[in-house]
């Protein structure tokens, strides 16, 4: 069952908070990125509700980039939220909530989460952003990344993960 990229990236702020660390929106995004093609890898199942778009300058969950691009460069400050609609006594209502990995396949997908994190936890912006573009990425194998909007297929990167859990 594939999560809000959303509930992802809150799992990461947690993990990072937990550990007095802080993350900026290109490491949140490239930390998102890895643990969607490490559980590819492992369950030839997408973790993500969307896909991964080949941007200009790396694979990008277009949502969080969204969410939190009014931090720049800057560490995040708060968490992702998404606005549902709930109908109560014939009425409807936004509600704001803060999503989370929950229900069937979560105990799953927060372990590669956690294992993506400790791998690498350590890494600037920089440093996971040149991880996306090595020459055999995903990424750098995208035709048309110069495009806005062009998918990465999930097949692409989970053949990626999958020679990478070989080395």
């Amino acid at each position: 069952m594939p999560f809000d990229s959303k509930a992802v990236a809150n799992q990461f702020l947690t993990l990072a908070k937990n550990e007095g660390k802080s993350l900026t929106p290109m490491q949140l995004i490239k930390l998102v990125y890895f643990a969607h093609g490490w559980y590819l890898a492992i369950t030839g199942t997408p973790l993500l509700n969307e896909t991964v778009q080949a941007w200009k300058f790396g694979p990008v969950i277009p949502s969080l980039y969204h969410e939190f691009k009014r931090f720049g460069n800057s560490p995040i400050t708060e968490r992702a939220t998404k606005t549902d609609i709930i109908g109560e006594g014939g009425t409807l209502k936004l509600r704001l909530q803060a999503p989370e990995i929950t229900g069937e396949g979560s105990v799953l997908a927060k372990r590669v989460i956690e294992k993506v994190w400790e791998k690498y936890k350590h890494y600037s912006a920089v440093q996971l952003s040149n991880l996306t573009h090595l020459p055999d990425s995903p990424w750098a194998k995208t035709k048309g990344r110069e495009i806005k909007g062009t998918v990465i297929p999930d097949d692409t990167i989970r053949q990626y993960y999958l020679a990478l859990t070989n080395k």
